[in-house]
């Protein structure tokens, strides 16, 4: 029981003191009866202080604002919950250690990371569908809140799905569990085989290769998604010495050689040995290399991915906090760091876009690093993320050019990386 002691006041300068007790029952009731409770308790303050005929009825209006004051301190705080259904699009066999994550975030705020409000994982994910209930906090819900819900598949530190749109939620609207579609976002899971001669994605090789000034040290990195990374480093000379590239992988119909398609004028091609555990260079028109030289790439005991830096194009959007492009040379979409020259980029990417029309994906180019970030969100793992070092333009109205066009990017020459 709650005792509210209030001070009626009389127009002759006197005073009464009135104490009021409130069942701690009325605490769990809705705001709505809450409401009929209230008024219910002035009128009979104003019928029970009747016959002084000097009571203001402002002390009784005093009186009923104390008790909802009193009442909303007990009110508990109330858990809500919203459900739903995440399905990724693709027919992939997860791996066993995905994890899936959905999360409830405040996005009302541009200049500031998402406010986590609620947060459910499966660990194990299992396959999709993911279905799911994030639990969350009523007080934690304002008026000035823009709610949203974000769903990922990661394993270990790399995304492997995720949403790539916005999805409102708790907008005063009737509840309704949520459907969520999940799009590959790079570095996804190798689709369920028998056999593969590349073996187990994603995976890193590396060896020396003779050239004509010496020996270069090649690296390349093969995700799951057929997007690849190279990096030739050349040892005879001083740095910067190293040239990278990133373009689209595939296998040849037919055959098991392996061409990579990125920004040369001509593509790679590659032989698999024994079940991926090497790769041997072949010439530009697929046949092997006649040398006593080494003319092969060993794999990695772990995928060990290089952090490329070159000129990229792609399709970047901004919405909220949410800063990612879509890379013309691969597909991939990765988040982008705000930092380095995103400002420069935000600026005109801002300016571009036509009014009303937020988060529309805008052509843009620019030399970036690719490279681990840490997570915005507390205990998630570091993803890969495009840093942008200079932003050179944004282009409206223009897409992507044709994949692997050699225009997708451009790779820098050894004299011209840093």
């Amino acid at each position: 029981m709650l005792h509210i002691r209030c001070l009626v006041a009389h127009p002759d300068g006197g005073h009464d003191h009135l104490m009021v007790a409130i069942d701690h029952r009325l605490a769990v009731v809705t705001l709505n009866h809450l409401a009929i409770a209230l008024h219910d308790v002035a009128v009979s303050l104003e019928q029970t202080l009747d016959p002084l005929r000097t009571t203001s009825f402002a002390s009784t209006a005093f009186a009923s604002t104390a008790l909802f004051a009193a009442v909303a301190l007990l009110q508990p705080a109330r858990a809500g919950t919203l459900t739903g259904t995440a399905t990724i699009r693709e027919r992939i066999a997860l791996p066993p250690d995905a994890v899936f994550e959905a999360v409830l975030i405040d996005i009302a705020r541009v200049d500031a990371p998402a406010e986590v409000l609620g947060r459910v994982r499966l660990q194990p994910a299992g396959q999709s569908p993911f279905r799911f209930s994030i639990p969350f906090n009523d007080r934690d819900i304002t008026p000035r809140g823009r709610y949203s819900v974000r769903a990922t598949v990661l394993q270990g530190g790399r995304l492997l799905f995720t949403t790539d749109t916005i999805h409102p939620v708790l907008t005063g609207e009737p509840s309704q569990p949520l459907h969520l579609r999940l799009v590959q976002a790079g570095g996804g899971p190798q689709p369920a085989r028998a056999s593969s001669p590349l073996g187990r994605l994603p995976a890193s090789w590396r060896g020396d290769l003779p050239d004509a000034g010496g020996t270069t040290r090649w690296q390349v990195d093969l995700s799951s998604d057929g997007a690849y990374q190279l990096r030739q480093t050349f040892l005879n000379r001083p740095a910067p010495n190293s040239f990278d590239d990133i373009g689209r992988w595939r296998l040849e119909s037919g055959s098991t050689r392996l061409v990579l398609r990125g920004g040369r004028e001509a593509p790679l091609v590659f032989q698999p040995v024994d079940g991926g555990s090497a790769l041997r260079k072949l010439d530009p028109q697929g046949q092997p290399i006649t040398s006593r030289h080494n003319a092969r790439l060993q794999r990695l005991g772990a995928y060990a991915p290089i952090d490329p830096r070159l000129h990229l194009q792609g399709m970047f959007s901004f919405l909220a906090d949410a800063a990612s492009i879509r890379l013309c040379a691969t597909g991939t979409r990765l988040p982008v760091a705000m930092e380095g020259d995103f400002r420069s980029l935000e600026k005109a990417y801002l300016k571009a876009i036509p009014a009303g029309a937020a988060g529309t994906s805008l052509l843009v180019n620019l030399e970036g690093l690719i490279s681990s970030r840490p997570s915005m969100e507390t205990g998630r793992p570091p993803l890969r993320t495009l840093v942008v070092e200079r932003f050179v333009g944004v282009h409206p109205g223009k897409g992507c050019p044709q994949p692997n066009a050699n225009t997708a990017h451009k790779p820098q020459p050894p004299h011209l990386a840093r």
